[in-house]
């Protein structure tokens, strides 16, 4: 069988990893029992703890990966990290706008899959409501990331118009990464596994970047350089 799934309260869901179990046959496992429910996980806010055989740092990189990436969850621990590896997930900052309003059917689809293995990536056009962008390593976009669409990327995303979707850098645990954008509106920044929710308030009329340091979202403005004369 390799893991038993156990749902607790409050969207808390345990699967007991057995002792015995391979790592293939527990991502084998994890896919064949959550693809049956798909949807039941996705936007819900669940929360998954893995209990039963410790995996190293690499097994539980990929499991987080492939939960977040296949079925959208966010919220992944693993009984033998400390909670000050996992408390506060959820960080708020104090700057942007309402993101503008788009029309969508709400479902998402990958724009392609060659993308996903690549070191970086230029996507040459916007990103619509619906599409999903993957890369392992920097994604640049020539365009705006519309409301609806998503951008995943290992590395660091700079948008060069306007940032209104979802953007998740260093979706595979690393720290040294930056979101930036022309303007940076986005419905949900990710960074490192740590979500910025992103209160009404004033635009910025100039380009920004945000990165994670010391425990919170830090954005700073991109100004240009003037010209001594």
């Amino acid at each position: 069988m390799g893991i038993t799934i156990k749902g607790k309260s409050d969207g808390v869901f345990e699967i007991e990893i057995e002792l015995s179990s391979t790592y293939a046959e527990i991502k084998n496992a994890i896919q064949k029992k959550l693809s049956r429910n798909k949807d039941f996980f996705s936007g819900t806010g669940a929360r998954i703890i893995f209990t039963g055989k410790v995996l190293n740092e690499a097994q539980k990189k990929g499991l987080r990966r492939m939960l977040e990436m296949d079925y959208g969850v966010i919220h992944v621990i693993f009984s033998d990290e400390t909670a000050e590896n996992y408390e506060n997930r959820d960080v708020k900052i104090k700057r942007a706008a309402e993101p503008e309003e788009e029309k969508s059917d709400g479902r998402i689809s990958l724009l392609s899959k060659s993308y996903f293995n690549a070191k970086s990536i230029i996507v040459p056009h916007t990103v619509r409501s619906g599409q999903r962008i993957e890369c392992e390593g920097d994604v640049v976009v020539l365009g705006d990331v519309n409301d609806g669409a998503e951008v995943i990327a290992g590395g660091s995303v700079i948008v060069m118009g306007i940032l209104r979707g979802l953007v998740h850098a260093g979706a595979m645990g690393r720290s040294d990464v930056a979101v930036a954008a022309n303007t940076l509106r986005p419905k949900q920044l990710r960074i490192s596994g740590k979500i910025a929710i992103f209160p009404e308030g004033e635009e910025s009329d100039v380009p920004q970047v945000a990165e994670f340091k010391q425990g919170t979202v830090v954005i700073r403005s991109l100004r240009p350089q003037q010209k001594k004369l």
